[in-house]
């Protein structure tokens, strides 16, 4: 409290001409107030601390340092009979994840990695990696609920909306929800990206506290939201690799893939009903291949048989073939339940050259090598094979042996319906609805 009262010195102000100063600020900051928590040298409350150093003349930047200060310091609180008082006040820890998938099957190995990547001194950074509709949210949401034992003091959540509409979120806007969900009122958080970061870093310094941060763009996106302690973890789900986060920063990544065949079929049963799957299990396999064996596809499949209970397996496996797929994976009234808009998504963050490599790759039936990517797309070698290992980390393409590239499944089917690459014109798309449609220019 002696620091306070010299900042008040140090700008010159009495007691009225602070109140003053912060009346012109919106807030009132009543002399007796000051007076009484100075004199009695309770612990100031983080709205207190806020008024009080900007009716001092203090920026952003100074704010966040004192709250940063007082987010570190312990002392008795005189009202609660000597308990302690730390840092904003938290009535109960945050628990902000979602709810998870009921009865995860599987991920067995990548719930072990997971367990082993944030177990230590150093709890870390992973990066959780897939395709669209692999299931890394669900993953890494499951993960995080069976591990509220090891992490006490919270569950922080942040969708990053790293491929969806409306572009990504911000790191000044992801910081504002940390650290409102950590009890700091929203009219103290800086402004400043760099300070709300340093405010958040020192408010769970000393917590133990996982932090997932969904679907992340970039690397770049990710820096900034990292707790600073080593009693914290942070996980990240992203379509990427995220290959700076691990050369830069230290991460390791659990990726994830498709589903064993057994328990594709297991997410079917579970969610189509196990009497249904048990009379038509050759059929329920059938249909798990056609899904690729995604979980996203495997649920909206059984939801598709769930509509009708009188509809066989088989049945919609022979339309599945007839049709493609694809056409059969969606739910119309959900965005986020159609395979072709999640697929979109990750289409639409490509480059140029990319998406042009992809409908290359898809349109052969059993991949071409890097060299014939080069020849055939007109690039330079170390171009064509930088492009190919950007389309591999977003798990659009996928490496052979013998350096081939491919592009199967319901992805290839995607591609299709973007049309054949023109090699000699840049790519261009219009928008309709959720679906990109090249442009009429042949491509």
């Amino acid at each position: 409290m002696l620091l306070l009262r010299r900042r008040r010195e140090v700008a010159g102000l009495s007691y009225r001409q602070l109140d003053r100063r912060a009346r012109r600020g919106g807030e009132a900051l009543p002399p007796s107030t000051v007076a009484t928590m100075l004199r009695r040298a309770t612990l100031p409350g983080v709205e207190l601390v806020t008024t009080y150093v900007r009716a001092c003349g203090g920026d952003d930047a100074e704010v966040a340092a004192w709250l940063a200060a007082r987010a570190r310091i312990t002392m008795p609180d005189p009202e609660a009979g000597g308990a302690e008082a730390t840092g904003p006040c938290l009535p109960v820890p945050p628990r902000q994840l979602p709810p998870g998938v009921a009865g995860l099957v599987g991920r067995c190995r990548e719930l072990v990695e997971l367990d082993a990547a944030t177990s230590g001194p150093e709890r870390g950074l992973v990066v959780v990696t897939g395709g669209p509709g692999a299931g890394k949210t669900a993953l890494a949401v499951h993960w995080g609920h069976r591990s509220t034992s090891r992490f006490p003091d919270g569950q922080l959540y942040v969708d990053l909306r790293g491929h969806g509409p409306g572009g990504p979120l911000s790191a000044g806007a992801a910081l504002a929800h940390l650290l409102v969900g950590l009890g700091v009122p929203a009219g103290a958080v800086p402004t400043g990206d760099e300070q709300a970061a340093a405010l958040f870093r020192s408010v769970v310094a000393d917590r133990r506290v996982v932090l997932v941060l969904d679907d992340a763009a970039s690397a770049d996106q990710v820096r900034l939201l990292r707790p600073g302690g080593r009693a914290s973890c942070t996980v990240v789900t992203s379509r990427d690799r995220l290959a700076g986060l691990t050369v830069h920063d230290g991460a390791r990544v659990v990726d994830v893939g498709a589903l064993d065949r057994g328990d594709a079929v297991r997410v079917l049963a579970q969610s189509a009903g196990e009497r249904l799957v048990a009379e038509e299990l050759t059929a329920a396999r059938a249909l798990a291949d056609l899904c690729d064996d995604l979980p996203l596809a495997l649920r909206i499949a059984a939801s598709a048989l769930d509509r009708d209970a009188r509809t066989p397996i088989a049945d919609l496996v022979t339309e599945m073939r007839a049709d493609g797929g694809l056409a059969a994976l969606g739910v119309h009234d959900d965005p986020r339940a159609r395979l072709d808009v999640s697929f979109g998504y990750s289409y639409d963050a490509l480059g140029d050259v990319e998406q042009r490599l992809f409908r290359l790759l898809a349109g052969s039936a059993t991949g071409l090598t890097a060299s014939v990517v080069a020849v055939t797309a007109e690039l330079a070698a170390g171009a064509a094979r930088a492009s190919l290992r950007r389309l591999t980390d977003a798990h659009l393409a996928v490496r052979l042996s013998g350096d081939r590239y491919t592009v199967a499944g319901l992805l290839r089917e995607y591609a299709r319906t973007l049309g054949a690459p023109n090699h000699h014109l840049p790519t261009r798309q219009f928008r309709h609805g959720h679906r990109l449609t090249p442009a009429l220019s042949g491509l």
